[in-house]
This record gives C-alpha cells, structure tokens and sequence, in this order.
C-alpha cells in the first residue's frame, strides 16, 4: 500500500509489528543460545578469564568457587579476548578472523550435551567440572541485552509515529531511517554483545554484518535528517547516495580492505562531524525565521546531545584506546535521548508539523499493544485461562495505562489550560472594565497570559472568528472589548506554535465576551432610559418649582436660586447623556466666578483663549468635574486668601486644558502646599480632578499662591480610528 493512501494508524501498526517481530526472533535467539549458567569478566591488566558469579540454576557436576579462573572448555583455552562484546574494536582484520575461527571451536565445544571446564582456583587449586550447557530463560537474560533491544524498539516506535504522520516529507522519512538503522544495530548487538562466551563464527559475522549497515545507515540519515529540516538545504535525490554509500563501504569492510575493523568508529566521529556541521548550517539558514529555529534548537539538542553521548562513551574510547567508563552493551541506550527528545519536541515545537493530536493516535496505539501483551504474558508465562486473562489486561489498562496516559499528556501536550469558570470570570471583567481603554488594556493582558505571543499588533480586518495563519506562528482575533483586530505571532515567547486547540480556546473566549458586552449594553440601555427618566422629573418638577421662586425671590436669594437652576441643568444634561461645549462651560464658569468674586471685592482677570473651541465637547463627567474644581477654588480664594486679585490663565493644547489660578493674598503654608496637611476641600478637589485622569498642582507664588488644573479633554465630533475606543480620542484642537 502506498504511503498516501495509508492511514496513520495502519502504518504505526505495521512498525509496532516489524518491532513486534524483531523482539519475538532476537529473544528467541537469545533463549537458546547454550550457557553455561557463568558470569565471566576479564582479569585486571585483560589477564586471565575469571568467573564472577555463578547461576543457581546453572547445570553444573560441582560447585564453582568465586573469583576462579576459567582455563578451558573442553579441548579449547580461553583467553579476555574471547569476551570482547564488539569484535569490530580490533585493530586488524587477522585479529577479527582469529577470533571468529576462536568463537566457532567454543561455540562446538558448547553445543555438545556435556563440556569439561578446566578452573584454577583463587588457592591456586585446579579443578575440572562438567557442565550441561543449555539455553537461557527469558528473566536469565542480562541487562544490558534488553538495554540495547528496547533502545531500538523505542526509536523505532517514535520514528514510526512520526512517519506515520508525514509518510511523503523528507524529514520524517530521514528520521524513519535512522530509527531502522538503530534498530538493525540494537538488535543483533544484544546478541553478540551480551553472549556468555561464544556464539558460532559464522552467525557472529553475519550479525556484525548487519549491525555495520545499521550503525551507516543511522549515521548516514540523521546528517541526511538535519540537510532536510527544519530547512531544505540539499534537495532530496541527494539523498539517494546513502544505499550507494552504504553498499561501497560495506564492499570494502567485507573485502577486509582499509584501515580494519575498526574504521567503524572512524565513521562514527565523521558522522558525529557532519551532524554539528549540518546543526550550524541549519541554525544560520533559520536566523530570520522564529519557529523553525525554535525547532531546530530542540532537534539539534536532542540530537547533539544523544549522538555525541555515544561517540563519548562508545567511539572514542576505541579510537584513543583509552578504558571505557561504561559496559558497551550500555552504550547504545544514550542514543534514546535522540527519540525521546523528539517525541517531546513535537508537542513543544510542533517538529515535523505535528499537532498535539498526534501523541492521541501513539498513546491508543500503545494502549491496544498493552492489553494484548498483557494478556498473552499471562496466558504464556503464568498459564492463566484466557478469560480471566483478558479480564485482568483491562483491568491493568483500564486503572494504570489510562491514568498514566492521561497524565504523561496533562504533562507533555498541556500548556495553558483555562477552565470555563475562569474564561466566564475574565470575559465579565473585561466587558464590564471601568472604560473601554481599561477592557482593551484587560483584553490583551488575558491574551498575553494565555498564550505569551512575542509580537502583539493592530491590523485593519482579521475577520468574524479568530484564524490562524503563517502555518502556525500568528493567529488572527477580531474587534473585541474596545481593543481593535489584533495580530498575535510567536505564541509561548517564540517557542511553539498556534494550534487548534489554541483557536478553539479564542472562539470560545471571543464569544464569551462578545456576549457579556452585549449584556452590559443591554444593562446601560435600561440605566439610560430610568436616567432620562429621572431628568425629565428634575426638568418638569424642581426646574419649575425653582423657576417659580425665582420670579418671587428677592435680591438677596435669587442669584443662589439661579446657581441651583444652573446645577439642575447640568445634572438634567448628565443623566440624559447630552454633551456641552467647552466654550459654553468656560464661559458659564468664568460668568459664575466674576460675580462671586466681585461681591467678594475681589477684581478677576480671565481672558479667553484665543482659539476657536465650540468644536471640543465635555461629557458630564468632564463638565461637572471641571465647573466643579474652579467652584471650590473661587470659594477658598474668598475664604482664605485675603486677596484683592485673582486671574486665571487657560492654555489649549491638542487633548489637554490647563487653567491656572493665581492670586496675590497671603499664600498658603508650607505643609499645605507638600500636602501633609491639607484640608477636606483641597484633598477633595484633587482626587475629583484624579478621576477624570488630570491631575493638580499647587506652587508658591511671590505674592499669593497659584494652582494649576490639568484637564485631559475629548473631541467627540471627530470620526473614530479603527479600533480606537471613541472615549479614547485626543483632541486636535483646530488652529
């Protein structure tokens, strides 16, 4: 079947399956293998063969001491060299076919029914014991045999998955390779690596063989994987050299020509070569791209990091003939750092193009493995009956695999999760902001907590719904809050990209507060009809009330009616949401102030800007706020100031007033003026001018004392910019 026409989940099957086989005939190979029940190490100085330990399930006529040295079996001497786990360290190939011919003529001693061993004790004692040599059961096989196997079947796993995904990119088919590569190396090296004392010559060399052209083909396709992503830099025929390289190189190994057996190694360290080289091309080849040098720096890591553990620990100590720190049957594992880290990659960087709903497919592909081995290990092993075996894999799948799975993917795949509650609580927050400059401002905070983009920026349309675009590294997200359409890119601070998971969780925020600002303006609306409502009783019944009285008032008590009067229509205008000019407001104001400043005796010098200003409009907030300030100024001004003058100064400027009131009384303390004991009209008058985003200042001046009002103002006539809240437009006052 074509790779395109099979799904994802058949072709995973199919690699578990090779995997599956692969496991089933190494093991069998190894069950049978003849042991003599014996661990053997080599002496100190590669000095004798001595036998550390004994298996007390080992078919032996006597008992073996410790620490004894094991002088033959049968007719044949044994010598350290015959525990060499990978002959291909050898420095010639006559030393190779030495030992190969060594490992026939034990392998046959072995193979016979019965074998004498020849021993030498630790008291220097000679002793001759028969030994029944016989195959290994499955719990009897060393450790580092399943360390190599299962290094293999794991990257074999995780490569297969990825392929499986992106069956026709170079990338993924690169990394399949160097999975089949590790497995062929694996494989047939936890059978010769991990033999007791001697397997036959023959099959010994056919496993060498094969293990050469894995340990070529991983080394080979993981420079090939770092030429093809995230990057092409060599175009894909190239890539059709690595069987020709192989088959040359293999040519020459079997044809005993070059450097020996183990040029091997020098292959490795070339390899090892080319993967930093390829690592440094790709980092220069992606300086201008974000995602895929996030990508590469998890790949490069990973794989950095995997094949140069093993050209530490495995090459190197044979190139430089130096003492090996750890067995080279353990070798191999370091290479799952190279799989695992991958794996991990994919749902961290998005490699290969992988979402998070790939691991969905592994984790209930492994499931499904899970409760057939179970199962059959208790009807093979431990010869359960089949339907309580059965039983009790879905018992075991159904209480530990599942769980585990689900948090191996809480704590791998999950990035931000926002229960709906909270989404709930943060839409109403946001509709329900003090301003629409304050929920846009919410707005873009929950988004950056929720997905930690690098760039945050305005566009013109982005459509009804949130998209994303760029293969992943922007979303796109509508009008919402007061905030404009907004362009999110490099989600995670560079280091992921947008998935649907990700969309769907700003459609739903994005509905979310669309219908809470649409309740908050079905709210408003209610609140704007009782205002209006409460405005015409004030207009209709106390304006006519106070308008009666004041038609009969006498001198004395009319200007105070006309102040109510005037307050009345400004509260009436307030809660019918009507607007005033600031010509108008100023000139109300500044008509106010003169009359009370001149019963006061007072002389007041305020003259009017020179601009034109019918244009600005003041919102009731800004209005009552503003006459309200220069009311409680004028009247401490008369209280307090002992004054004969007073003059205030307007400055315009675009979205800003100043107005500053001066006088040339008796000033005003030190500690009033730093605000350390200032009264309930002065700290009134400024937090009132606080709330409408102004602010106060008081100085000393050499005669009297000024204070200066900074009004910030807003032009409602102007056409809103896109985006930009209409309570949030500065003023461009006309020349």
């Amino acid at each position: 079947m074509k790779p395109s026409s099979a799904t994802p989940n058949l072709l995973l099957a199919t690699v578990t399956l090779l995997c599956v086989v692969v496991v089933v005939v190494v093991i069998a190979v190894a069950t049978v293998m003849p042991r003599l029940g014996l661990t053997l190490v080599s002496g100190i100085d590669g000095q004798g063969v001595y036998v550390l330990r004994t298996d007390p399930s080992s078919r032996l006529h006597a008992p073996v001491e410790r620490f004894s040295e094991l002088l033959a079996v049968g007719d044949i001497e044994v010598t350290p060299q015959d525990l060499i786990p990978e002959p291909d360290s050898l420095e010639t190939y006559a030393q190779y076919e030495v030992f190969l011919a060594r490992q026939t003529a034990l392998f046959e001693q072995l193979a016979q029914d019965n074998v004498t061993l020849r021993l030498r004790g630790p008291l220097n004692t000679f002793t001759t014991v028969v030994a029944h040599p016989e195959g290994s059961p499955l719990w009897r096989l060393p450790d580092g045999f399943w360390v190599q196997l299962l290094t293999g079947v794991a990257g074999t796993l995780i490569a297969g998955w990825v392929w499986a995904l992106r069956p026709r990119s170079p990338g993924p088919i690169m990394f399949m390779l160097t999975a089949i590569g590790l497995l062929m190396a694996t494989a047939t090296s936890a059978l010769y690596a991990n033999r007791e004392l001697a397997i036959d010559g023959t099959a010994f060399a056919v496993m060498v063989a094969i293990n050469h052209v894995g340990v070529l083909l991983f080394g080979l396709a993981m420079v090939a994987l770092l030429l093809s992503y995230p990057r092409q830099l060599v175009h894909p025929r190239w890539f059709l050299a690595i069987p020709l390289a192989i088959v040359l190189y293999m040519a020459l190994d079997l044809a005993h020509g070059g450097l020996g057996p183990s040029q091997l190694y020098i292959f490795v360290a070339l390899a090892m070569l080319g993967i930093i080289g390829c690592v440094g091309l790709q980092w220069w080849r992606t300086r201008r791209s974000p995602s895929d040098r996030a990508a590469l720096g998890w790949l490069g890591l990973s794989i950095l990091a995997g094949c140069g553990a093993f050209t530490l620990l495995g090459a190197a100590p044979v190139l430089f003939d130096t003492p090996a720190g750890i067995p080279q049957s353990h070798v191999t594992g370091v290479l799952v750092i190279v799989y695992v880290g991958l794996a991990l990659g994919v749902s961290r960087y998005r490699l290969f193009e992988l979402g998070d709903w790939s691991y969905r497919i592994l984790f209930y592909t492994l499931g499904a493995l899970l409760l057939l081995a179970v199962d059959a290990g208790l009807i093979y092993l431990l010869n359960v009956e089949a339907a309580p075996a059965f039983g009790v894999s879905l018992l075991f799948v159904g209480f530990v695999y599942l769980p585990a799975r689900d948090w191996v993917w809480d704590r791998v795949t999950a990035r931000r999760r926002v229960g709906q509650d909270e989404l709930f609580g943060s839409a109403l927050d946001i509709a329900f902001a003090p301003s629409r400059i304050a929920g846009a401002q919410q707005w873009r905070a929950l988004l950056a907590r929720l997905f930690d983009p690098l760039e945050v920026e305005d566009v013109a349309d982005a459509g009804p719904r949130p998209t994303v675009s760029d293969d992943g590294i922007s979303m796109l997200l509508p009008a919402v809050a007061g905030a404009p359409p907004l362009r999110l890119a490099y989600p995670f601070a560079g280091r992921g990209l947008f998935s649907p998971a990700h969309v769907k969780l700003a459609e739903n925020l994005v509905s979310l507060t669309i219908r809470a600002e649409e309740g908050r303006e079905a709210y408003m609306r209610g609140v704007g009809e009782e205002r209006r409502r409460m405005a015409r009783d004030l207009h209709d019944d106390v304006g006519a009330r106070l308008l009666t009285g004041l038609h009969t008032a006498d001198e004395t008590t009319r200007p105070t009616l006309q102040a109510a009067l005037s307050d009345i229509r400004a509260i009436v205008s307030g809660l019918a949401g009507d607007e005033a000019s600031l010509d108008r407001v100023l000139a109300e104001t500044r008509h106010e102030a003169a009359r009370r400043l001149e019963a006061a005796g007072i002389a007041l010098n305020w003259p009017l800007p020179d601009t034109e200003i019918d244009a600005i409009q003041l919102d009731y907030r800004l209005h009552k706020a503003l006459t309200s300030a220069v009311r409680e100024i004028v009247s401490n001004a008369i209280r307090h100031s002992g004054a004969s003058h007073f003059t205030v100064t307007p400055t315009l400027s675009p979205g800003h007033l100043a107005l500053r009131f001066a006088d040339d009384g008796r000033g005003m303390p030190a500690e009033a003026l730093a605000g350390e004991t200032a009264g309930f009209g002065l700290r009134n008058l400024r937090h009132r001018i606080e709330d409408i985003g102004g602010r106060l200042t008081l100085a000393s001046e050499p005669a009297g004392t000024s204070i200066t009002l900074h009004i910030p103002l807003v032009l409602t006539a102007r056409t809103p910019e896109p985006g930009v809240p209409d309570n949030a437009l500065p003023l461009n006052s006309p020349a």
